[in-house]
């Protein structure tokens, strides 16, 4: 199958690190800052306990919608973050790398699916070595390569996707009010 890579498909071809700033209690006056412990394996977010990020530049570091960050280090290293802006205004931190998908190039929301599937977690895996902790930069990430589909595959994929994932945020809702 021919592919494409993350690098090709992204606004300046390239990854960007995230604000290394320190995390500070949440605050309604800051921005709420997202760590690598904030997303879950699934690709949404934990909002259990979220912090805020209290710096100068910050807000040079706001996610924009079809960004996508990567954990870039650790246990944790490809677990990854699609913002579509639907989750509040956030600052990624340090140990995460984003890439701005461009949707002229590619369904956005076809890497966010990609990047849930076996086949990219077999590709991750295979830079983490023996006892080595695992750790990813943005040129390797860049070099990350995705099927390449025509665009209305691409589009019946996430048309089909996103109906399911609408559908366990709802059922996730039924089951927290039913607990609650």
């Amino acid at each position: 199958m021919k592919t494409i890579t993350l690098s090709d498909v992204s606004v300046n071809g390239r990854g960007y690190y995230g604000i290394g700033a320190s995390a500070v209690p949440f605050s309604d006056d800051l921005y709420t800052y997202l760590r690598i412990t904030d997303i879950n394996d699934d690709g949404t977010l934990n909002m259990a306990d979220l912090k805020s990020v209290d710096d100068e530049k910050a807000c040079e570091y706001l996610l924009q919608p079809n960004d996508i960050v990567f954990a870039r280090t650790g246990a944790s290293t490809g677990r990854n973050y699609f913002y579509d802006g639907s989750d509040g205004k956030f600052v990624y931190a340090g140990f995460l790398i984003k890439f701005s998908i461009d949707p002229s190039k590619i369904n956005p929301k076809y890497v966010k699916y990609f990047c849930l599937s076996q086949q990219y977690k077999d590709w991750i895996h295979s830079f983490n070595t023996g006892s080595t902790r695992g750790n990813i930069n943005a040129q390797t990430l860049g070099k990350m390569p995705i099927p390449e589909l025509e665009r209305e595959k691409q589009n019946a994929l996430v048309e089909i996707l996103s109906s399911i994932d609408a559908k366990i945020k709802q059922n996730n809702a039924i089951n927290e009010n039913l607990a609650a």
